[in-house]
């Protein structure tokens, strides 16, 4: 038998279409607040081409990749941003979509879950997070 603690508990909407996480994002002096999926299948936390525009994120000057999607390839360019979910924080390279009406935001492996220790009680609609570290 083992044991897990964490420091946060995250009582999540019982929505059809998934986990949503409330996740801010920075760059610079500039913070948003942004919605967010898990997605433990994801290979990295991608979010929408307009949050990176609020940030004042320079899109294209980023790390260019093409990730492969259940929609089919898309494009994206990798910054590196502070996100934040609950009192969480830490700094990650996300990437953005290149083009605009990306749906939804996506909290993957790279940039986020490898940086936690998270269990899920879906049942319960219970999250519990800590940092990997702690």
């Amino acid at each position: 038998m083992r044991q897990l603690v964490f420091a946060h508990e995250y009582l999540y909407p019982d929505e059809t279409d998934g986990i949503t996480i409330p996740t801010y994002l920075s760059y610079g002096d500039q913070h948003i607040v942004v919605n967010a999926k898990l997605d433990t299948g994801a290979a990295c936390c991608l979010f929408r081409n307009e949050h990176a525009r609020d940030l004042g994120v320079p899109v294209e000057d980023g790390i260019y990749t093409i990730l492969d999607t259940l929609g089919g390839p898309l494009e994206a360019f990798g910054h590196e941003v502070t996100i934040q979910t609950c009192d969480l924080a830490f700094q990650s390279v996300v990437y953005f979509a290149k083009y605009p009406n990306l749906r939804p935001n996506l909290l993957g492996r790279q940039g986020w879950l490898r940086k936690l220790r998270v269990a899920v009680i879906d049942y319960d609609n219970l999250l519990y997070l800590t940092a990997y570290d702690s």
